[in-house]
């Protein structure tokens, strides 16, 4: 009898079925490991599974293959559409308006805030993150400090792909590799080591935000996919200056009318970086024989970045379609994210799950998974999911959630089938449009005078729940 079928055996002997799942006993026995990595800026239709035109362009096996082992969530979102608070939601269970905190100029999470890390790691869980934080860079801040037992990566919201400082367990090193390489390999390396007991593994790729950098056999490898971007790629060949070769990069063309071809070339190579990477996370986890015993999520922070006519080149390359607009807004292009988890055996294979999930809800079921306790004394947004995605349960984990751009004078909810939005960029009527999603995924159609008592309905739903919430913009002046 092999190890991984003696240690599965044992666990079923000593579960507590709570959910029809084997979860955390009070000793410790047979606690799942948790590992969720995330993408960082990844568009809607950039991953094969995702959608079939994707293929013509990117290559995602190892994403395609972990969502056929698992579940796809085809209505799941994150809670912001901005790189630090979607990270501090998912990290704390609560939507990040709660504590003020609705873009990057709020990047810290407040001490008072209690994070995922901090509940697995007081119950026995071994805890680590590789690559991006983005949720404070003073020393009270960094992700030791707030509970992690690891950290290989970086503090801030980018980071060049070849070059730079990172931190490696509180010491300064230097980066030596491709980024996106380093982080994978440090995933596995933690896995290695700690396979044994378990573990919480958060490993946040940068890929494919900008700056927009691939290696050489990264985009040879696309363009032998997709023979249209050979000539793309003589023109990245072509470029001159300390960011031509091997870096790829597309600072050059700043400000410049650039090929539409060059920067999906390279974003499509970074996109394939982030796959082998996975890969290389989930072929670590079969080795260390604790697959049918880890459950991986896996998501994007938000929608893809789209220039929207700002001229930030270095931001062209994702695919949002069908959906509208995308980072920083809140419409689902910049909300609803690629989603979805995997657990072998426990979580059914090769389908989608449309039942409405928030990235808040990856908090609370690994709590529950870890037999921990949820803390008592605040709203938890997110929701136990295993008795949803078990089919033990169900109904919407959700019944309705809302998404707040205070600063921008934009927000959302959405309930059931119905949207609410208030944009402030988009030239609607002040009074916001209302879209039925089964009808309009692409949120162009105003049902607003089909439905007025929904858009009443969701209008004074979306005041009562964002009443008592504290002013951001107030926040920073203090």
């Amino acid at each position: 009898m092999s190890d991984s079928v003696f240690r599965k055996l044992i666990c079923i002997r000593n579960v507590v079925t709570i959910v029809g799942v084997a979860l955390a006993t009070a000793s410790g026995v047979c606690r799942p490991n948790v590992i969720v990595i995330m993408a960082d800026d990844l568009g809607w239709s950039d991953i094969g599974i995702q959608n079939e035109e994707a293929t013509k362009d990117v290559l995602t096996p190892h994403i395609d293959n972990l969502f056929n082992e698992g579940l796809r969530f085809s209505n799941g979102y994150v809670a912001s559409s901005t790189c630090g608070p979607s990270r501090a939601s998912y990290l704390t269970g609560r939507t990040s308006s709660r504590f003020a905190m609705e873009d990057n100029n709020e990047y810290c999470v407040p001490a008072s805030e209690v994070m995922l890390q901090e509940v697995l790691g007081s119950v026995g869980y071994t805890t680590g993150l590789m690559g991006k934080w983005h949720l404070g860079d003073r020393p009270e801040q960094q992700p030791q400090a707030r509970g992690f037992d690891e950290f290989v990566g970086f503090l801030g919201g980018a980071q060049d792909y070849y070059k730079g400082s990172l931190i490696d367990n509180g010491e300064k090193i230097e980066l030596e590799e491709y980024i996106t390489d380093l982080i994978a390999n440090e995933a596995v390396d933690f896995i290695e080591r700690n396979h044994e007991d378990p573990f919480f593994l958060y490993v946040a790729f940068n890929a494919p935000h900008s700056p927009m950098q691939a290696t050489q056999p990264l985009i040879e490898r696309v363009v032998a996919h997709q023979p249209r971007f050979t000539e793309a790629y003589e023109k990245i060949k072509a470029t001159e200056g300390e960011n031509a070769l091997p870096n790829y990069s597309l600072e050059p063309y700043r400000g410049k009318d650039v090929d539409v071809d060059v920067m999906r070339l390279v974003y499509s190579a970074m996109v394939a970086g982030l796959d082998d990477g996975v890969g290389k996370i989930v072929n670590a986890v079969e080795e260390a024989g604790v697959r049918e015993n880890t459950l991986i999520v896996f998501l994007a922070d938000n929608g893809g970045a789209l220039a929207l006519g700002r001229g930030r080149v270095n931001d062209f390359g994702a695919v949002n379609l069908p959906l509208r607009q995308g980072k920083g807004t809140v419409f689902d292009g910049g909300l609803r994210v690629v989603f979805g988890a995997s657990w072998p055996g426990v979580i059914p294979q090769g389908g989608d799950y449309d039942g409405i999930v928030n990235s808040t809800d990856i908090f609370t079921t690994a709590v529950t998974l870890a037999g921990a306790d949820l803390p008592g004394d605040r709203i938890i947004d997110g929701v136990d999911l295993m008795p949803y995605l078990t089919g033990r349960k169900d109904g919407n984990p959700h019944d309705h959630f809302f998404f707040r751009r205070f600063d921008r004078n934009s927000w959302s909810i959405r309930s059931g089938d119905f949207k609410w939005i208030r944009d402030n960029f988009s030239g609607m009527p002040p009074e916001g449009e209302l879209y039925r999603l089964s009808d309009d995924e692409g949120e162009l159609i105003d049902v607003s005078n089909q439905y007025p008592e929904k858009k009443k309905e969701l209008v004074e739903l979306y005041r009562k729940l964002t009443k008592d919430l504290p002013d951001p913009i107030a926040k920073r002046k203090e």
